[in-house]
């Protein structure tokens, strides 16, 4: 392993033994097989007294494994608030950047919600914009795993809220996506730009109407969120709602003029899908706006005719009673009374005549 006396004894915080070793720079600085020095292990472990020591003896403060992982970046990474707090006066650099994923240690310990660690950083002037490889902030991260009290942090910091990384994506995305509402509510007083798109074309909105989270949806709403969009598939936020089985959301968005007649990518209107699913609360909360009764899917069938193919004759009086034609007819010619009788079905023939 190249193991040396002085970094075993680092590592199993057996600090008699590393003062004794630790004579001159050149041997405390010496790493093993895989790149590990001394400080390295004990910034790693958490040897605070070590690691004191090490330092008085001259390590090299930032010296990195392999990976570009500085004695800072582990101590963060492991949460040795003690251990930062002496790197960091012992000059320790703040904004050092790893090799691999372009991690500076303001990220991970915002990633992993190390509050009093993100505020010694911070103190110590780290960069708060400063992004990993994929473009994610430390408020990204933050928000992504919805630690509340960093956002704030970071943010007070002047933390850009628009940031875009992974995905496309921005903080107020990510929050949206964990369903952490107080994160959310808190990126909305910064105003930020509440109608950005990720690489699918979705907004915060979308992904909220999508995951059936509610109260989110009514924050982005009243924050200015546009109800008419679609991603790049063709599923518009309304559409979402449905597919999500959450009635207020369906409500809500109609309510602030969602287009009830707009279609996804197999010409599904909102309509469509609600009776799909046997979702007869949305179906009524639909039926309100007046939607357009006759407009077919890709299959050439409108709401009526899906609602015979279900043999939902619930659902098909409701649309007979709303004035859905028993006449029109799919791709194959059939009309709703055709597939009642063919499915040898009174209550649904019965139904469709009145």
């Amino acid at each position: 392993t190249g193991e040396t006396f002085l970094i075993a004894a680092a590592r199993t915080n057996n600090v008699h033994a590393v003062k004794c070793l630790a004579v001159d720079q050149d041997v405390v600085d010496e790493t093993d097989n895989e790149g590990w020095s001394a400080l390295l292990n004990a910034a790693h472990k958490g040897h605070l007294d070590v690691v004191k020591t090490l330092l008085e003896a001259g390590a090299s403060v930032d010296l990195p494994d392999m990976m570009g992982w500085s004695p800072l970046m582990w101590a963060v990474y492991k949460c040795h608030p003690e251990v930062v707090d002496l790197l960091l006066n012992y000059g320790a650099h703040v904004n050092l950047i790893d090799e691999e994923d372009g991690l500076t240690p303001l990220i991970v310990a915002s990633g992993r919600g190390f509050t009093p660690i993100v505020e010694k950083l911070l103190a110590a002037d780290a960069q708060v914009n400063a992004c990993d490889k994929f473009g994610s902030t430390a408020l990204i991260w933050a928000a992504r795993k919805g630690h509340l009290p960093i956002v704030q942090m970071l943010l007070n910091a002047g933390a850009e809220v628009d940031a875009v990384g992974m995905g496309s994506s921005t903080a107020l995305m990510l929050a949206t996506k964990g369903n952490y509402l107080a994160v959310v509510d808190l990126l909305l007083t910064r105003e930020p730009n509440v109608n950005v798109v990720d690489q699918n074309g979705l907004s915060a909105l979308g992904i909220a109407a999508r995951e059936g989270y509610a109260d989110i949806c009514e924050s982005l709403i009243n924050s200015g969120a546009f109800v008419n969009q679609s991603d790049k598939y063709g599923n518009w936020i309304l559409l979402s709602a449905v597919r999500s089985g959450n009635a207020n959301i369906v409500r809500l968005l109609l309510e602030k003029f969602a287009d009830v007649n707009a279609k996804d990518s197999e010409n599904r209107t909102a309509l469509h899908l609600a009776i799909d699913k046997s979702f007869m609360d949305i179906v009524y909360i639909i039926l309100e706006r007046k939607p357009n009764l006759e407009l077919k899917n890709r299959d050439g069938e409108t709401p009526l005719l899906r609602a015979v193919k279900s043999r939902h004759v619930a659902l098909c009086d409701l649309l007979v009673k709303s004035g859905a034609k028993i006449s029109a007819a799919d791709n194959n010619g059939d009309n709703a009374l055709h597939l009642a009788l063919r499915a040898r079905s009174r209550r649904l023939t019965q139904t469709l005549l009145g």
